[in-house]
């Protein structure tokens, strides 16, 4: 069996295990952990996956991320404008010179995953960035390979490839000016793009 299947197949059998041990509270060592950004309209502090709890579940075509009420009401606009749905996430933190997706955004890309899956003519781009540390191209590079673990992460969960764009921007398109972690942090990520 080739390198590439077995990493599938062990894909496959801990994603239900992964699913199931998201919502649970994190260790003081997870805390290291990329996180994502939640675009619920919630509070900031989505670092290290604050915000996130509660939005793990995937993806349903009946409008609603998770099939909940928001306010009692059902929402029956497109999914991808539902703050209330996994969809919602569209940007995937990495740690320090890292490509490794984290548990939480392996949560989000299942979402986006099956969403694709059920509208092929959707399209998505996939943009890497990075901080500002190291040279020009070598923050390139990092943002390609940032991309096109997300792309490879989601041809695994069943999108075509023909439904994808990577593209890397590396340092380019910073979100936070300042020269501090905070800042880099915010920087090192992989924006979806519909």
């Amino acid at each position: 069996m080739t390198k590439f299947l077995k990493t599938f197949i062990l894909l496959i059998m801990i994603t239900p295990l992964l699913l199931l041990t998201a919502c649970s509270s994190t260790s003081e060592d997870e805390t290291n952990n990329a996180a994502v950004e939640d675009r619920t309209g919630g509070a900031a502090g989505t670092q290290n996956g604050e915000g996130y709890e509660g939005q793990t579940g995937g993806y349903n075509d009946s409008g609603m991320g998770d099939g909940s009420a928001m306010n009692g009401q059902s929402y029956s606009g497109d999914p991808l404008s539902d703050p209330n749905s996994p969809l919602s996430i569209r940007t995937i933190y990495f740690d320090y010179d890292s490509a490794q997706i984290s548990t939480e955004g392996q949560s989000a890309l299942n979402a986006h995953a099956e969403y694709l899956s059920l509208h092929p003519d959707k399209v998505i781009t996939i943009e890497g960035h990075t901080d500002e540390r190291g040279t020009r191209e070598y923050n390139l590079s990092l943002g390609e390979r940032r991309a096109q673990a997300v792309a490879d992460f989601l041809m695994a969960s069943g999108v075509p490839a023909q439904q994808m764009k990577v593209t890397s921007y590396g340092e380019e398109n910073p979100v936070a000016l300042d020269h501090n972690e905070s800042a880099w942090q915010l920087n090192r990520r992989v924006e979806l793009i519909y």
